[in-house]
């Protein structure tokens, strides 16, 4: 096995154990709020550390401070706490399929915004991805999982505001600092934005919840959150950013088998249906994608 299909595959099997794990944490009186803070922070000293130890210059221009505070709100803070608000609603292997599904809000936006052209079968992808979001709308999609519909709408936030910050991120990325600087900054930015409004809370844990158990879902999840940024920056490096973007395939197979493990969650005919028609959705918009990145000049249908 190549090393960078291993590289993707270990990537895919850490990210996917973060939906499970937040659905632990939260279940056991972490707040949504006080886990994203931690998910932030907590990989941002990480990355800090690294860029200290690799002696990489940290920018301090205004511009470039904006550019951190930006994606910070766009591709952490608003994402994760919506994402772990969610967590405790929805099972954790569907919140991982729903929130993968950044690819397919990133060719509506990119056409929106017109930063793409337009192309039949990448719209066939999104439609097909479509349906089966609104599949697992329906009562019958429900099963012994027992979630309310409206839940899923409101984890549709997360691959919007990572749609968002990507498309923000590509156009307006800055030219000196590397990739592990900008997370870096990405990361402290979200810390500092969430920091004021959990002050105002006043509230990290539920009170009345003994919360031993979240405490230490948090911690395995900054370490496992460090693990996957030095994955992803190898990923990168070996295979390039074409390869990489298989990820959010590899994350919802995998985070679905995390939530058969973790919660023992098994879909029925309907929300499988929906599952699949999600995942050939995500393989064809992304390999649509990566053959037009090879060959810019390549006309689809």
């Amino acid at each position: 096995m190549p090393k960078a299909l291993k590289l993707l595959i270990l990537l895919g099997l850490i990210w996917g154990s973060g939906y499970s794990i937040a659905r632990f944490a939260v279940l056991h009186g972490v707040t949504p709020l006080g886990y994203a803070f931690c998910q932030s922070l907590g990989p941002a000293l990480f990355l800090l550390a690294l860029c200290l130890k690799r002696k990489a210059p940290l920018p301090f221009q205004p511009k470039i401070l904006i550019y951190f505070l930006v994606t910070g709100l766009l591709g952490v803070a608003l994402p994760n706490t919506t994402m772990y608000i969610t967590a405790a609603h929805l099972p954790a292997g569907l919140l991982a399929v729903v929130v993968n599904t950044v690819p397919l809000m990133m060719y509506p936006l990119a056409r929106l915004f017109k930063l793409e052209r337009f192309y039949w079968s990448r719209l066939f992808a999104v439609l097909l991805g479509f349906a089966g979001l609104m599949l697992m709308t329906l009562p019958g999609a429900h099963g012994v999982l027992g979630y309310h519909t409206a839940w899923i709408f409101i984890a549709l936030i997360s691959p919007l505001c990572f749609a968002l910050c990507a498309l923000f991120a590509a156009h307006f990325r800055p030219e000196k600092p590397s990739s592990l600087v900008l997370s870096m900054g990405m990361l402290m930015s979200s810390a500092i934005l969430i920091s004021p409004v959990l002050l105002t809370s006043q509230h990290f844990f539920e009170p009345h919840v003994a919360h031993g158990a979240g405490i230490l879902a948090v911690i395995i999840e900054i370490i496992l959150s460090s693990i996957g940024y030095i994955l992803f920056f190898d990923v990168l490096d070996n295979a390039g950013p074409v390869f990489y973007s298989f990820v959010a395939c590899v994350v919802s197979i995998t985070g679905l088998i995390w939530g058969f493990i973790f919660f023992d969650e098994t879909l029925n005919t309907i929300s499988t249906t929906a599952v699949v028609l999600i995942l050939i959705a995500l393989y064809l918009v992304t390999r649509k994608i990566n053959a037009y990145r090879a060959n810019p000049r390549h006309d689809e249908d």
